[in-house]
C-alpha cells in the first residue's frame, strides 16, 4: 500500500528537511498552492522580480531558501546534482495560466544561479 501523505514539512520550521524529501528520489510530484505574490513576479509581463527581497535572499541561500521559487530551484539543483529525473511541479492555485508562470519563474530564478541548471538535460526532455 503507498502512503499518499506521510507527513507535513514546514518551511520556515525546518527548511533542509524540506529540500530533502523534494530531492529525495521517491519523490515524482509536488504541488503548491500560493498565493499571487508568492511567484516573485511582475503580474503585468509574468517576470521574476530579480529584485524581490526573498528572491535576493534565496539565490546565494540554497539551504535556507524563504520562497516557493527558491526551494524549487534548490530542491532541483540537487536532484540534478545528484543524476535523479526532474520532480514535476504541480501548481494548484486559482491563476490563470499557472502552469507557464511557473514554469518563467522556476527557469528564470534557475538561469540566476546558472545558465547550465536553467537548461534542460539532454536525457530528460
Amino acid at each position: 500500500m503507498t502512503k499518499v501523505i506521510a507527513g507535513i514539512l514546514v518551511t520556515p520550521e525546518d527548511p533542509e528537511a524540506v529540500l530533502n524529501a523534494m530531492a529525495d528520489p521517491k519523490v515524482k510530484i509536488v504541488s503548491m498552492t500560493i498565493t499571487e505574490k508568492g511567484y516573485c513576479h511582475k503580474p503585468a509581463i509574468g517576470g521574476l522580480r530579480l529584485d524581490h527581497p526573498d528572491i535576493v535572499h534565496d539565490l546565494p541561500y540554497s539551504n535556507t531558501p524563504r520562497s516557493a521559487i527558491g526551494y524549487f530551484v534548490h530542491a532541483l539543483a540537487r536532484r540534478r546534482f545528484a543524476e535523479l529525473r526532474p520532480i514535476k511541479i504541480l501548481s494548484c492555485d486559482n491563476l490563470p495560466e499557472n502552469g507557464a508562470l511557473t514554469r518563467s519563474v522556476v527557469l528564470s530564478f534557475a538561469y540566476a544561479v546558472s545558465s547550465e541548471l536553467a537548461r534542460p538535460r539532454h536525457a530528460f526532455q
